[in-house]
């Protein structure tokens, strides 16, 4: 599993965006969330998806990614 880290960050204009970073990676940045709940259900699923629990991932794509 690759370690990653979110930052929340609060926009001038009042939205909200996301730092991510990810070991061996540069770090990106996801904005134009409207709150901060926004931002945290899209962590979640980023994280649901990285950690491959998201249903639509086939075991095989997984196996073939991981060697």
């Amino acid at each position: 599993m690759i370690e990653t880290t979110y930052r929340i960050i609060q926009q001038d204009d009042g939205g909200f965006a996301v730092e991510i970073v990810r070991v061996g990676a540069l770090p990106q940045t996801a904005a134009g969330f409207a709150t901060e709940d926004d931002v945290k259900a899209w962590i979640a699923q980023d994280k649901r998806l990285s950690d491959g629990s998201d249903p639509f991932r086939s075991a095989a794509g997984r196996k073939w990614r991981d060697g």
